[in-house]
């Protein structure tokens, strides 16, 4: 059975149907929060715009009903704002159903989930670095090299080992070599566009670089 078939996807279609049910029997009332909460867990942007959309009926809705007096004619169109919520998100919901689940399906497969945690881990280590440098050095961020350390999956460029460098994207034993031999003689690297500048590496290695390494 492939991952897409897992309870990832079984989960995803549990929520679904219970937000359907929300819309259906709330009569439009909660449509807004349907969306929000679908908009939320598939991180789709159009649809926390379509929240606010139905959020802004609902709201019309109350408007309206409070300002129509009883028996006059205009009152019927107090509804029509939350006839548009109540049946226009059933179907809306159930429209983009298959979106959803797929969404959800690829957020939630444990290799992106993995991904994840490894870009946020890195970038703690990077604010750790700016803010508290001595600490830093301390427990070891960008010193995967050192046992029992924290590397916080960076590379120090300016204290890690030849090998360790090489953990770095683009970085060959060779240019590792140079990378050493750079920073006794002539002092640290600042910045991963001072790495590339120094050691004439191509520039569009400076992204990753800034990603994975770290200079203390």
């Amino acid at each position: 059975m492939s991952r897409s078939s897992g309870p990832a996807p079984r989960n995803s279609r549990l929520v679904l149907v219970l937000l359907v049910v929300i819309t259906a029997l709330g009569g439009g009332i909660w449509t807004w929060a349907v969306f929000l909460a679908l908009g939320l867990r598939a991180r789709r942007r159009r649809w926390l715009a379509w929240a606010a959309v139905y959020a802004a009926a609902t709201v019309a809705f109350g408007v309206l009903e409070s300002q129509a007096a009883p028996g006059n004619s205009d009152a019927g169109f107090a509804v029509i704002p939350m006839i548009f919520a109540w049946f226009g998100g059933i179907v809306h919901v159930a429209a983009i159903s298959g979106d959803f689940t797929r969404r959800v399906s690829r957020t939630s497969a444990p290799a992106m989930v993995a991904a994840r945690q490894r870009i946020e881990r890195r970038a703690e280590g990077r604010r750790l670095v700016a803010s508290d440098p001595v600490l830093a050095r301390e427990i070891g961020v960008g010193r995967p090299d050192i046992p029992g350390t924290d590397s916080y999956g960076l590379v120090d460029v300016n204290h890690a080992t030849a090998l360790a460098l090489c953990q770095l994207p683009g970085i060959t034993p060779q240019i590792a070599a140079r990378i050493e031999e750079t920073r006794r003689g002539t002092g640290p690297f600042t910045s991963a566009e001072d790495l590339c500048v120094t050691m004439d590496l191509p520039a569009a290695l400076t992204d990753d670089l800034k990603e994975h390494s770290v200079y203390l």
